[in-house]
């Protein structure tokens, strides 16, 4: 991605206006616990798990945010791919996750995370990637095998 469509996409991603304007009562939020982390504290955490782990963002390493609300995280996860490896947005997005329990939610991270002229390509990817499901009972299949297998970090029981 060259340097005018990454600005454009940050712009994008980041112009997203905090709780994204959606009628959050009381009794929803006490309902899903539903709180959304400040963009500014978003890029803060970024920054120290980036300091801690410079190869976090590689293109070729999967993210999942288990409760990606609009898709704060997992926009400046892509950002950080992006700038890392040069990849592509949809290279960056093939190996980005998220599951939310508001669909929406599901669909404004969708909208953010497509950037501001998506593709076909990166619709349907976001349409397998971005789920709409309660984390704790999700199998994580996102369509297909599990994420993690084939990772090393599930064994097979004996």
């Amino acid at each position: 991605m060259n340097q005018i469509n990454l600005d454009k996409y940050i712009e994008h991603t980041r112009n997203f206006s905090y709780m994204s304007e959606i009628e959050r009562d009381k009794i929803r939020i006490k309902e899903t616990a539903e709180v959304f982390t400040p963009n500014e504290l978003v890029l803060k955490y970024i920054n120290t798990i980036e300091n801690s782990n410079l190869e976090l963002f590689s293109n070729n390493r999967s993210f999942c945010d288990n409760s990606c609300g609009d898709g704060q995280f997992l926009s400046e996860v892509i950002i950080k791919k992006i700038e890392q490896s040069g990849c592509t947005l949809e290279q960056a997005l093939s190996t980005t996750y998220g599951v939310e329990l508001m669909e929406d939610n599901v669909k404004l991270c969708k909208e953010r995370l497509s950037g501001p002229n998506p593709t076909q390509e990166i619709l349907d990817i976001l349409d397998k990637n971005i789920v709409c499901h309660d984390a704790l009972t999700y199998d994580y299949s996102f369509g297909g095998e599990t994420w993690w297998e084939g990772s090393g970090l599930v064994r097979e029981a004996k």
